[in-house]
């Protein structure tokens, strides 16, 4: 029949589904839905195949229709939710239910569609506006436009150009790693830059067979002959590149993009770019906000909100310079400035990585040294010393400059007093030296 026909070849999946769950007619899903055997779901229990976290919110939806009238239930809301495929990986899909009740007995017909399958962008955003994680929305935007079916599979790899030979290569999942492992080797060993001459908005197929040995290795394996490459710009600057690498049928030639795929993947870089300006000036605010702006250490707000979490042991730092208003006096704040900057690179080049480093303002600088006893603290006091003591040449002249520093243990409320006071104490004993703080500076 020709009804028959025009369900089977449905993309979507229709099935009917009695009260209690159970799937007892099941059509669609041409060239393969999402790895679900269509033909075996008769039978089944539609709840086999729904995502653990979605499965309260289905049985819900099922008890609280059946309250219903005939006439309300026949127009109820689409809403979204997961299924899992054959190899336990969770697909969002668009859930269309329409119920019908007779004699008592509820069934429902329901349409289901992969987001894959829709035209816009939505998860990503989604995720974005939920607060995840940008890893997990990084991820997801490699998903967006994912297909697996019967004819084609596509894997999107989103190249992030921070550092164009060191780029970070993202995947969906981890199954699809050893592609993007292969990648960043083709690009950071090989020089390869398949986004090289591509223009901003294009959407452009590249040649397999010139790709380096590496990555064709990796795609030959899963026979894999197609590639997409389309860049994202914010700003007229290149931040990242999308690369497809997938399978068409063997009549299709590899070259050609639809223009409806070029859509979609303009849709997609449209997101991206969005989403990376929006991160960016995320990290600028953030930067402004706990930065210190002459010297790029921690400020002042974030030393005190850090030192009022740290919950370590080890020690703190107070350290300051001595005599400073003498050199602003004599040479003015711009060199002023300038012997800042210095004695800040100074003092974190003797610091542990680990070490956290912040101005309070002025001339006053405070170190965290997590897990250092009093000898290392002392230690490491001595050496910033040591190293700020050394010439300073700032703008053709040199400096002598030195520091006093007080220092105590990590885990008192009073402990930067206490560093404070023990500060003070070595600039009256002399300058130049460090003090450990005694009861007395508390």
């Amino acid at each position: 029949m020709v009804s028959d026909v025009l369900l089977d070849s449905m993309r979507g999946l229709l099935i009917v589904v009695h009260g209690d769950g159970m799937i007892t007619e099941a059509r669609g899903g041409f060239g393969g839905f999402l790895g679900i055997d269509v033909a075996s779901l008769p039978g089944t229990n539609v709840f086999e195949y729904v995502a653990e976290t979605d499965a309260d919110e289905l049985a819900i939806y099922f008890l609280e229709s059946v309250d219903e009238s005939e006439e309300t239930i026949s127009l109820p809301m689409p809403f979204r939710m997961s299924i899992i495929d054959g190899d336990g990986f969770a697909h969002p899909v668009d859930v269309i239910p329409t119920g019908t009740v007779d004699n008592d007995e509820w069934t429902w017909t329901v349409l289901v569609m992969p987001l894959a399958l829709n035209g816009s962008i939505t998860r990503s955003l989604d995720l974005e506006m939920a607060g995840a994680p940008r890893e997990l929305v990084r991820r997801m935007l490699c998903e967006e436009l994912r297909v697996d079916n019967a004819s084609y599979t596509t894997r999107w790899l989103l190249i992030e150009l921070d550092d164009p030979t060191e780029p970070d290569v993202i995947v969906a999942r981890s199954d699809d790693q050893p592609v993007a492992d292969a990648v960043r080797n083709g690009i950071t060993e090989h020089g390869w830059r398949p986004w090289e001459n591509v223009e901003r908005g294009e959407t452009r197929p590249l040649h397999v067979p010139d790709f380096p040995d590496s990555v064709k290795a990796v795609l030959d394996a899963s026979g894999w002959q197609r590639s997409v490459v389309a860049p994202v710009h914010v700003k007229d600057r290149l931040v990242a590149v999308f690369l497809l690498v997938g399978r068409t049928p063997s009549n299709f030639d590899p070259l050609v993009i639809k223009r409806n795929v070029a859509g979609r993947v303009q849709t997609l870089v449209r997101a991206t770019a969005m989403l990376c300006e929006r991160w960016s000036d995320q990290d600028r605010l953030e930067i402004a906000a706990t930065t210190d702006e002459l010297t790029g250490l921690d400020n002042r707000r974030e030393m005190l909100a850090h030192l009022a979490s740290e919950r370590r042991s080890g020690s703190l730092l107070y350290v300051d310079v001595d005599d400073f208003k003498s050199v602003n006096d004599r040479f003015g704040h711009m060199v002023g400035d300038s012997v800042l900057i210095e004695i800040a690179r100074r003092i974190q080049s003797v610091c542990r990585p680990g070490d956290r480093i912040g101005r309070l303002g002025g001339d006053e600088f405070v170190v965290i040294l997590p897990g250092a006893d009093e000898d290392l603290a002392s230690d490491i006091a001595q050496r910033i010393i040591d190293r700020v003591a050394e010439p300073l040449n700032v703008e053709a002249r040199v400096y002598d400059v030195s520091v006093s520093i007080g220092h105590s243990p990590l885990g008192t409320a009073s402990a930067l007093d206490a560093a404070d006071q023990a500060m003070l104490r070595a600039k009256r004993e002399g300058r130049g030296r460090h003090l450990l703080a005694t009861p007395g500076d508390v």
